[in-house]
């Protein structure tokens, strides 16, 4: 080869080194490259980045149930919240309507009685009759969001109720019949104020805590605790002589 010719090649392969043995020497530097870049990464490094993605992961565990909660709980509320408030605009406006057809009434006839009105000319009770919740607001059961495991569970149980004995039951029945099976469980006693609310206990009669039931039970628990088995009068009588040489004693040493 002329000297030419060597000048147009390559300064690799100008200096007497193949093109394989350059594509051997570049991965094996790559390799090197990457072992030594595994070596420097230690075992600290290694552990916060394990760290920082558990970090990540429970930022975004929390960003999930966030999301959640507004989407199931917080704006079913808001919703229901602000159509609650604004429904006293419908009322509102019937009863503008009402008091109108009454003062129409009123210029017509010159004055209105509520014991002499005629319903053809004017029925201020119409509405009444026809709807006995006129003018009434109905606020449905309340249903916390807090307790929708239980409203669930609740539900469940309730539908299989239904499907057992192929009746339908209300909630209000369900829990009756849900109370009855718990108190049939335990030991019965009866007119026992533990298996009685608040309410049902303050509606019971007076000569309930004059039964003999009640008076059994008080007697049970009547102690007087001024009595004693120990006889303290001997102690008293007993003079405190020696106790006082002993203090004397005692004083005098010093």
């Amino acid at each position: 080869m002329t000297r030419s010719a060597k000048r147009h090649l390559p300064p690799a392969l100008a200096l007497g080194i193949s093109e394989f043995s350059l594509r051997g020497l570049g991965l094996r530097g790559r390799t090197c490259a990457g072992f030594r870049k595994a070596e420097a990464e230690s075992p600290d490094q290694e552990l916060d980045k394990y760290l920082k993605h558990h970090e990540f992961l429970n930022a975004r565990r929390k960003e999930i149930l966030h999301k959640r909660w507004i989407d199931h709980v917080a704006d079913p509320l808001q919703k229901k919240i602000i159509e609650k408030v604004c429904s006293h605009k419908k009322i509102k406006k019937r009863r503008q309507e009402e008091l109108d057809g009454f003062l129409k009434y009123v210029n017509k006839k010159g004055n209105a009685f509520i014991e002499h009105y005629d319903p053809k000319e004017y029925d201020p009770f119409y509405m009444n009759k026809e709807d006995p919740n006129f003018l009434k607001v109905i606020i449905p059961p309340f249903r916390d969001p807090l307790k929708k495991a239980q409203y669930d569970k609740d539900d469940g149980k309730r539908t299989l109720l239904q499907c057992e004995t192929g009746k339908i039951y209300a909630m209000k029945e369900f829990k009756e019949i849900e109370k009855a099976k718990l108190h049939s469980r335990l030991p019965g006693i009866s007119n026992s104020r533990h298996f009685m609310t608040p309410n049902e206990w303050l509606k019971l009669p007076t000569n309930y805590i004059e039964s003999e039931f009640c008076k059994r039970s008080r007697l049970k628990v009547k102690t007087n605790f001024n009595e004693s088995s120990f006889d303290l009068k001997p102690l008293a009588r007993a003079p405190h002589l020696e106790s006082q040489e002993e203090e004397a004693a005692v004083i005098y040493k010093f």
